[in-house]
């Protein structure tokens, strides 16, 4: 089953969210306290280990939730539902990234667009994130457009990644090639692209 919650359950994992914070940063600074949050955390979330969907958690959490005058004991559930749920996701992205490389490969393509948000004819006011890996070498394209903080424009991001060719996971984040690239320029940006994915293809190596 997919693990993407139904809509409305958004304010719940951002409660489970906080009460992750809020259990690491009054136990930091006592070391014993700290490790002993952690035993209960893992202990809790053990006890989630057969629940595989956020949806299952809204209902368990809903007929679970602790008694909100133990205090500790709401933060240490919140922090471990919060866990799951981010272990769910993650789980949920790394099948959905083998699965585009799977048809991507299987078409006879050369890359395939491993994740994408926003529209693929984005207008010039969108912002957009989009990671496109050759299939053969794992060299992965991350191009963006974003609003930098107090600016009316949005910026334009590119950078050249390694992949695992088979899975899509991170190898190394700063291959030497474009670590971080910016301009203002939609057509700039484009055009560093194009150029990029012609000289993956041409055979660019690590170095």
């Amino acid at each position: 089953m997919d693990a993407l919650a139904l809509p409305g359950t958004r304010n719940l994992e951002k409660e489970w969210a906080d009460c992750e914070r809020q259990l690491h940063a009054t136990a930091m600074p006592d070391v014993q306290r700290y490790q002993s949050d952690l035993r209960a955390l893992r202990a809790e979330a053990d006890r989630l280990a057969d629940d595989h969907t956020i949806n299952a958690f809204v209902e368990r959490w809903t007929s679970l939730r602790p008694d909100e005058t133990d205090h500790w004991a709401m933060l240490v559930r919140g922090a471990a539902f919060a866990l799951r749920a981010s272990q769910i996701r993650a789980a949920s992205d790394a099948r959905r990234v083998l699965e585009r490389i799977t048809l991507a490969r299987e078409a006879g393509q050369t890359w395939a667009v491993l994740q994408d948000t926003g529209t693929a004819d984005r207008e010039q006011s969108a912002e957009f994130s989009v990671t496109t890996m050759h299939l053969q070498s794992g060299f992965a394209i991350l191009s963006m457009g974003q609003y930098a903080p107090m600016n009316t424009k949005i910026t334009y991001a590119l950078a050249v990644i390694r992949l695992a060719p088979d899975t899509g996971t991170l190898i190394e984040a700063t291959p030497g090639l474009a670590d971080w690239l910016e301009t203002s320029s939609r057509a700039e940006h484009e055009a560093s692209v194009e150029t990029w994915r012609g000289r993956i293809e041409a055979g660019i190596q690590q170095g």
